[in-house]
């Protein structure tokens, strides 16, 4: 319903604008700047219209009865003409009316934003939290230093993927087979991976 109403307000705003252009005697049209006013008027009321029902509902329509009214005060400016309300020139309130539909339309799309990122955060965060394991050790099945992969055999499970951008520690990322080592598992697109992975020290006898 809101889309609609923008959609005809905005455009009945543009064909207006040009309306007194079109007169014997009229100025051009950007010298008119009531004139160029409602035009801005309808190019508003359009830009909202496709975003108009995605925001809160009651904040959503205060931004919308405010394009809405501004533009018709513009119109009745430009048409009637009506140059001062209460005194004042009565452009001021149509212009009153657009900023404050922008300013409040800003606020909204920052807000919901915001709360759209955090709701993201939390969500992968507590997803992370529930797929790691506990400390788990194993053995090194295989690993291919020159891709930089192989897998884990568990003890207490499957096999794992390692890759080496996993592995903890000083010197060379890279793990030899047979080697005991100590991980985290968890589950990404491709299955179980270790990451964390810290080989334990060898002891010579």
């Amino acid at each position: 319903m809101l889309k609609i109403l923008h959609l005809a307000t905005g455009g009945t705003a543009l064909v207006l604008s040009f309306a007194p252009a079109f007169g014997s005697d009229a100025l051009p049209f950007l010298q008119q700047a009531d004139a160029v006013y409602l035009n801005l008027f309808g190019l508003l009321n359009l830009l909202q219209a496709p975003s108009a029902e995605r925001l809160a509902r009651p904040a959503q329509r205060l931004v919308s009865t405010l394009l809405v009214l501004g533009a018709l005060l513009q119109a009745s400016i430009l048409l009637v003409p009506l140059e001062r309300i209460g005194g004042q020139p009565a452009v001021l309130l149509s212009l009153s009316c657009a900023s404050a539909a922008v300013l409040l339309h800003l606020g909204l799309d920052l807000g919901r934003r915001a709360t759209a990122r955090q709701g993201r955060s939390q969500a992968v965060q507590g997803a992370d939290e529930g797929e790691w394991s506990e400390r788990e050790t194993g053995t090194v099945k295989w690993f291919n230093t020159t891709k930089g992969f192989g897998f884990i055999a568990r003890d207490t499970g499957e096999d794992v993927f390692v890759h080496f951008r996993a592995i903890r520690g000083e010197g060379p990322r890279a793990l030899i087979e047979g080697q005991q080592v100590e991980f985290s598992v968890i589950r990404r697109d491709r299955g179980l991976q270790a990451e964390n992975v810290v080989a334990k020290p060898r002891f010579r006898h």
